[in-house]
């Protein structure tokens, strides 16, 4: 399967799931309006995913915390292994290709950070045969 998109996951719970070419500057650009923030960290989750956040949404509070917090808790580094940090805002997961580049995820990898998130996504249906 082709590894050509990121997962926008917004504070709101809803997702996008956007075309993604890489490292390129103009898809990095893509990423950086869908966070909206001039402040971005991104935090490596494992060697072949990263996930993209405003680095000013650690504490605003005025919005619902993301569904990330299972997923950051695991990140290397972090203090709070069973919780995570709460993060207010849009997060962007993508890839890491074999030279440590920004790569794309797959349509797969993207259902299962979803699930991991517990996000419900409906099956699509197969095309109708008659």
């Amino acid at each position: 399967m082709s590894a050509h998109f990121a997962l926008v996951i917004h504070s709101t719970r809803t997702f996008e799931v956007i075309e993604f070419d890489g490292h390129a500057s103009a898809s990095l650009g893509d990423l950086y309006d869908k966070i909206n923030s001039p402040n971005i960290t991104v935090v490596d989750l494992s060697s072949d995913l990263s996930v993209w956040l405003d680095d000013d949404g650690y504490g605003d509070h005025n919005a619902p915390a993301t569904a990330i917090r299972t997923a950051t808790a695991t990140a290397p580094g972090n203090q709070d292994e069973d919780q995570g940090p709460d993060h207010y805002g849009t997060a962007v997961f993508t890839g890491i290709d074999s030279q440590n580049g920004t790569s794309g995820l797959t349509l797969d990898t993207c259902h299962a950070l979803l699930k991991l998130a517990g996000i419900d996504v409906p099956p699509i249906p197969g095309a109708r045969t008659r």
